[in-house]
């Protein structure tokens, strides 16, 4: 069984992995406001070039406290 700690390190690890621009696009998208977002990933979404990325970005948007935790991460990266 994984605890959060398990978690918090994949997580990490997994955005680390991404480019840095792309890491700094998915920060502005995951900090604006809701129609915003939801335009931005529903593109990502029609591109269907990173799929793990937007399905990270739908959690996200279905989970508010995810989507803090995700923000907070991208800054420290």
């Amino acid at each position: 069984m994984r605890n959060l700690e398990d978690v918090d390190r994949g997580l990490r690890e997994s955005l680390a992995r991404i480019p840095a621009t792309d890491r700094d696009y998915i920060l502005r998208v995951l900090s604006t406001d809701e129609s915003i977002r939801a335009h931005a990933i529903g593109n990502l979404h029609a591109t269907g070039l990173v799929p793990a990325t937007v399905e990270l970005l739908i959690d996200a948007e279905e989970e508010p406290a995810l989507r803090a935790l995700l923000v907070g991460f991208l800054r420290e990266i």
